[in-house]
């Protein structure tokens, strides 16, 4: 194997990232000490942080539902929203949506979206997760006063009928956000290099 070979290998290892999936909020675990539904105190919403070392992609939330009825049938909406510093803002993206004659109605269960195309996140930023009926349901979202999962002591909570509160006053929604970090610019350019030296061992030499 030919020196420059062995340098582009060694390029390419130092440029790929290091960071992957990660979870920046997570209370799924944490137990259980009430609901609210979505119909009538929604729209209900969590916000949740990114870090500070690079920006990131959205991978999936996931929520605790439970249906407190299967007659009354509806749909659930799950979005990304931008912070405006007093609660949920303007809509990112739908993340998802779903029938509430697919949640249980028996106990709480966890239910997972996830966007169809990448939804990009910028670093140190907050964002809220919402959950809204979009028609007539009995969908519940459970919340915690465990304070202790990853991301949730420092957030915040939102619902309609009583507004903003920090998770501290207030038992944030259960939930867990999994993001991946992207690459930064210095690495993408380290990757860069290494495929080009690459390229160049591979052309056939002079004789």
């Amino acid at each position: 194997m030919s020196k420059s070979l062995l340098l582009a290998g060694l390029v390419l290892a130092l440029a790929l990232p290091t960071a992957q999936a990660a979870t920046v909020f997570d209370n799924l675990g944490a137990s259980r000490d009430g609901s609210d539904p979505l119909l009538s105190y929604g729209p209900l919403a969590d916000s949740f942080h990114t870090g500070s070392e690079a920006g990131y992609v959205l991978n999936s939330i996931t929520a605790l539902l439970k249906s407190g009825s299967a007659d009354v049938v509806g749909d659930v909406r799950v979005s990304l929203r931008a912070d405006t510093g007093a609660g949920p803002g303007a809509l990112l993206a739908t993340l998802g949506t779903l029938s509430s004659a697919a949640i249980a109605t028996a106990d709480f269960a966890s239910y997972a979206f996830t966007p169809e195309a990448g939804v990009q996140l910028a670093a140190d930023t907050t964002y809220w997760i919402a959950l809204e009926a979009l028609s007539p349901n009995a969908v519940e979202w459970s919340w915690s006063s465990d304070l202790g999962g990853t991301g949730v002591a420092g957030g915040y909570n939102y619902n309609a009928l009583l507004g903003l509160s920090s998770n501290a006053a207030a038992a944030p929604y259960q939930m867990a956000v999994s993001v991946q970090a992207v690459p930064e610019p210095a690495s993408l350019t380290l990757l860069l290099a290494g495929l080009g030296l690459v390229g160049l061992s591979r052309l056939p030499r002079r004789r």
